[in-house]
């Protein structure tokens, strides 16, 4: 490993220029990285995410290691540049996690990795404890169905039959269930049952994502508890043991990822990206009413120090407060791949955001804004930010090819907002030249402050005049008929005109809705123009049907005959269904037509 202390000042700006765009998509100035290589392996061999890597002090000497839950069911412990171990495992790794479990010194960490149904937890690097994860009530109608058809008094088709009609209303049905149904041969059907007789239907379930949350203070060394989502919908917290539950939280959506802030016996809050493409959020063990609807399906959560950053597929970052309410959003000019927290040693408790893109580029958001960009040769699959080794901050990227990268920060590097490109602009820091207060300014201010219930009773009578004026406007536009659109209450009728083209042959559009309560047949429609200046394609029609709550548009042509005589209006008439030539029409609406342009010759 390599001691930022052994580099001058010269070398901690080596790295590279990164061009990138800005969090609004916008380019901005070229950042420089703020990291020092350390070490790089390019045959590491390693396939994993994000949450199956960590770093934790296993063995209670103050080093360090790296500990790595691969695809291919092997625990890989480095240490500094070296891998130290490997140790099998029986299931598919999904998460791993250290936490502190008793008082008692020494505090070594237990390393928990959860695999299948089950959390194994290593002392040492020594299998220590198995937690299985407690059965799921399973539906009595099914279990009634596979009883009945293990003790022959239904036969093997009426009980496919009914297990098909029970997920038809709704039930979900254990994989055994769905297992029988799938299968088409009889006698394939018969020894799948013969498999399973004498052995009860059980429901189990599988672990998607973990945690921790700390007991009482939050301290590096304080006793911590498993937080663990399941397939089923549940988010379980484990005592500090790791041998009970103590909380049962029922969400309802299987969670894909967990982010956890705050104390157990204290307070806490545990923000679950579902995938149904939500976030829930649990509150000291109750589920709150505030969901929130994401644009696409996360692919990142974590927990910054006012905040929690999800990543969607649509290339966005969003923050959102513990209330619900966003607070800012990036954009991104490439897929997001992995996210991880940046919990800066030593500089106030910075939380920045690691991401890393589709692209090659890891950038660093501290809050919304950019501070560093750096790229590697291949997308990377798995970020971890923590201490390894000695060194407290340092930054362990594994990438498609299997290479292991790692990266310390400097001491020196400064990750505050604005201190590395984009940012509010320096002109912000000048003061504006604010003039004196005025004789004038002065008079004024102490009218106003003296008459303020005066001009107050002015300023609401002379809003409510202008209410009024505009509410006699619109009244005298509906049921006068003089506009564009008209409205009739006897019938609850309204009409709106417009007309489309540069002329001299117009389209009249009709826009005709009936808001009332009852159907209406055969309703009249007569239009009016000067016959010396237009040609109408059909002056009269009848509506067979007026449906409530739907709109009919009609189209009639319109031609000017003398593109340079003017323009006029053009009428429209709804009479009444089987009135007489002289009864007043139901509703009138008229338009004033545009001036023609000439034919090209």
């Amino acid at each position: 490993m390599v001691d930022p202390s052994d580099y001058t000042a010269a070398e901690h700006g080596q790295g590279g220029l990164a061009k990138s765009s800005g969090h609004n998509g916008q380019q901005a100035t070229p950042l420089r990285s703020i990291w020092l290589e350390a070490f790089n392996d390019p045959v590491a061999g390693i396939t994993a995410y994000t949450p199956c890597v960590h770093t934790c002090n296993l063995f209670g000497d103050g080093d360090n290691r790296l500990v790595i839950a691969d695809e291919d069911r092997k625990l890989k412990v480095w240490k500094g540049t070296q891998k130290a171990s490997e140790h099998q495992l029986l299931d598919t790794p999904v998460a791993i996690c250290s936490y502190i479990s008793e008082n008692t010194a020494p505090r070594l960490p237990a390393l928990a990795v959860a695999a299948g149904s089950n959390i194994y937890i290593y002392r040492n690097l020594r299998p220590y404890y198995k937690f299985p994860l407690p059965p799921e009530n399973v539906n009595t109608e099914e279990q009634d169905v596979w009883q009945k058809v293990m003790d022959g008094e239904i036969v093997i088709g009426e009980a496919v039959a009914q297990l098909t009609r029970l997920q038809d209303a709704g039930v979900v049905l254990q994989t055994r269930s769905l297992q029988l149904m799938n299968i088409g041969d009889p006698d394939a059907k018969m020894a799948f049952v013969e498999h399973w007789q004498g052995q009860p239907l059980v429901s189990t379930t599988v672990i998607t994502c973990m945690d921790v949350v700390k007991q009482a203070i939050d301290e590096p060394d304080a006793v911590s508890c498993l937080v663990v989502g399941t397939e089923s919908g549940r988010i379980l917290i484990l005592n500090a043991a790791g041998n009970a539950i103590v909380k049962n939280i029922w969400v309802g959506i299987t969670p894909a990822m967990i982010a956890v802030q705050g104390e157990l016996d204290v307070g806490y809050r545990i923000t679950v990206a579902g995938r149904d493409g939500k976030l829930y959020h649990i509150r000291n063990g109750e589920l709150t009413q505030t969901i929130i609807q994401l644009e696409a399906q996360p692919v990142g959560l974590v927990r910054l120090l006012k905040h929690v950053a999800v990543g969607c597929m649509n290339d966005v970052i969003h923050a959102y407060q513990p209330t619900g309410h966003k607070s800012w959003s990036i954009y991104l000019p490439a897929h997001i791949l992995a996210m991880q927290r940046m919990e800066v040693a030593g500089q106030r408790g910075t939380k920045a955001l690691l991401v890393a893109l589709a692209n090659g580029e890891v950038r660093v958001y501290n809050e919304k804004l950019l501070v560093s960009v750096h790229s590697v040769p291949n997308p990377v699959t798995a970020l971890w930010f923590g201490r390894y080794g000695r060194e407290d901050n340092t930054l362990l990227a594994i990438t498609k090819s299997g290479a292991l990268d790692i990266k310390i920060l400097p001491r020196t590097a400064n990750l505050e907002v604005g201190a590395v490109g984009g940012g509010p602009p320096p002109e912000q820091e000048i003061p504006l030249a604010v003039p004196k207060k005025t004789r004038l300014y002065v008079e004024q201010t102490q009218r106003e402050r003296e008459q303020a219930a005066d001009m107050h009773r002015t300023f609401q009578r002379d809003l409510a005049k202008l209410r009024l004026t505009t509410a006699r406007a619109y009244v005298k536009v509906l049921t006068d008929g003089q506009g564009a659109a008209a409205f009739t209450t006897s019938t609850n009728l309204s009409l709106s005109l417009s007309v489309a083209g540069l002329g001299p042959r117009f389209r009249l559009s009709l826009l005709l809705r009936n808001d009332g309560g009852r159907q209406m047949l055969d309703v009249p429609v007569v239009l009016r123009a000067d016959p010396g200046l237009y040609a109408l394609g059909r002056s009269q029609f009848v509506v067979p049907l007026l449906v409530p709550g739907l709109q009919y548009t009609f189209e009639v042509p319109v031609t000017a005959l003398d593109p340079q005589a003017g323009a006029s209006n053009v009428t429209v008439l709804l009479l009444a269904p089987g009135g007489t030539p002289s009864s007043a029409p139901l509703l009138q609406a008229t338009i004033k037509m545009p001036l023609s342009e000439p034919e090209e010759v």
